[in-house]
């Protein structure tokens, strides 16, 4: 997704530099014009490079749409009740019943059964973490306890609870997203 959005921009730029071009050769064409309004073709020149402006115009348009679109989710307009909720309700580092399958095993059920390298690449992605950050990860996760819970048990403030949280999904992200066996699938 990165890499799209860094091609779109890149592509955007190298537009940018044509659209400067032909708005350049659009306004020496209207100079002539100017000098000579009964030319046929000039005027047929003048409508050309209108054309090429009103092109180049349109595809930056549907550029600019896309790359706000995969900056932001969503396309522009009033947002809908699923927008407006915070970033922690909206994204999900690891699908919770993985999590509750991996925190206990004997409880699951086969629809929720993961399977030996799953349970590997979740081990490695906790093994990143500090022990303070994986207990209140494993909490929230594992045991579906709120941020307000885990501080009450653990007797820390929710805030820090919130920023142990943060920075264990930044870890286990980046480690998920870097393992070599995902990315060799």
């Amino acid at each position: 997704m990165r890499d799209l959005l860094k091609s779109y921009r890149l592509t955007r730029y190298q537009l940018h530099k044509v659209k400067i071009k032909a708005d350049l050769r659009k306004k020496d064409i209207e100079k002539l014009s100017e000098e000579a309004p009964e030319d046929e073709d000039i005027k047929y020149m003048l409508r050309e490079a209108e054309q090429d402006c009103e092109r180049i115009n349109w595809y930056m348009s549907n550029l600019n749409y896309a790359i706000g679109w995969l900056n932001r989710g969503h396309g522009r307009g009033s947002r809908r009740s699923i927008h407006r909720r915070s970033r922690e309700q909206l994204e999900i580092i690891m699908d919770p019943i993985k999590m509750q399958s991996f925190a206990n095993p004997a409880a699951c059920g086969s629809p929720t059964t993961i399977t030996d390298s799953e349970r590997e690449m979740i081990n490695e992605a906790l093994y990143l973490l500090t022990p303070r950050e994986r207990e209140c990860y494993e909490m929230k996760y594992c045991g579906c306890y709120s941020e307000r819970q885990i501080a009450s048990a653990l007797n820390i403030s929710q805030v820090t609870v919130h920023e142990y949280i943060v920075k264990a999904e930044k870890k286990v992200n980046e480690s998920l997203n870097n393992n070599i066996f995902l990315l060799a699938l």
